[in-house]
């Protein structure tokens, strides 16, 4: 009887870790940070695939801060036009540049970062 509960309890650990890892970004994990205001529309790039298609994904150059305010230059890609005036947070990995970005209200952006924004 002992060793079924134990059973079912490691299962069911196993389950949960196995559920609660499907919604991990792994780009987002170890990065750092900045945040940037999209202030004008990105530059249209268009690649075509081995199979023909054209894929159709718009880059951005903009000034990011980090929490403490400090400035960097980033570049990232978008597989849609973003919305003008939004707020990102840009995920940045040494050496792999922006893994991913996430669009975050005004109110969740450090104050040292929103003043440079401004």
């Amino acid at each position: 009887m002992k060793k079924g509960i134990a059973a079912l309890v490691v299962i069911a650990v196993i389950i949960g870790v196995v559920f609660g890892f499907r919604n991990v970004n792994l780009n987002r994990l170890g990065a750092v940070s900045h945040y940037v205001q999209i202030t004008e529309s990105g530059t249209k790039i268009e690649d075509t695939i081995s199979t023909g298609e054209v894929i159709v994904r718009y880059e951005y150059t903009l000034p990011a801060y980090n929490k403490e305010g400090n400035k960097k230059e980033l570049t990232f890609r978008s597989n849609h036009e973003l919305r003008k005036d939004a707020y990102l947070n840009l995920f940045l990995k040494d050496g792999k540049g922006v893994t991913s970005y996430q669009e975050v209200k005004k109110e969740e952006i450090p104050a040292e970062a929103m003043k440079k924004l401004k």
